[in-house]
This record gives C-alpha cells, structure tokens and sequence, in this order.
C-alpha cells in the first residue's frame, strides 16, 4: 500500500532508494500523484513536501526505507 515519491536526492542514492522500496514492494512515481502516500524527502521545508502535506502525504527521510530494509517490513512512520 506505499506509493512513493523521492524529494531532494541525486544518483546514485535516488536510484539506490528506489530500488530498495520498490524491492520491498512499494511503488514509486517521479511526481506526487492522486494514489501516492509517502515522500521521502532530503529537505522536509520545500514547495513539494508542503504539497503533500497539504494532501495527506506522510513525510519520511531516506533512513525510514533503510530501517524497512533492514527489518524486512514495513515500520511505522511516527519517531
């Protein structure tokens, strides 16, 4: 059920964020979209986390997937 987006990150670690939500079964879009649920941001203050707060999104930093790799699940997004 996560539908992801990725804020402020440049290759290599984009990709390597990616494949590594995508290889635990989230789906990733390039922009924030209608279905989409989470955005892993490098900076929590620009204009497209304000946007996806503002519609419902869940913000998270790159150590969120790292920490569902890790566990081989999906964790709570709270601190």
């Amino acid at each position: 059920g996560v539908v992801l987006v990725l804020s402020g990150f440049e290759n290599p670690l984009r990709s390597q964020l990616r494949a590594a939500a995508v290889a635990l079964g989230a789906e990733y879009r390039p922009d924030w979209t209608s279905d989409s649920t989470h955005l892993v941001c490098a900076f929590p203050r620009t204009p497209k986390a304000a946007r996806a707060r503002q519609l419902g999104g869940l913000l998270v930093g790159p150590a969120w997937i790292w920490d569902c790799q890790k566990m081989g699940r999906r964790l709570p997004c709270g601190p």
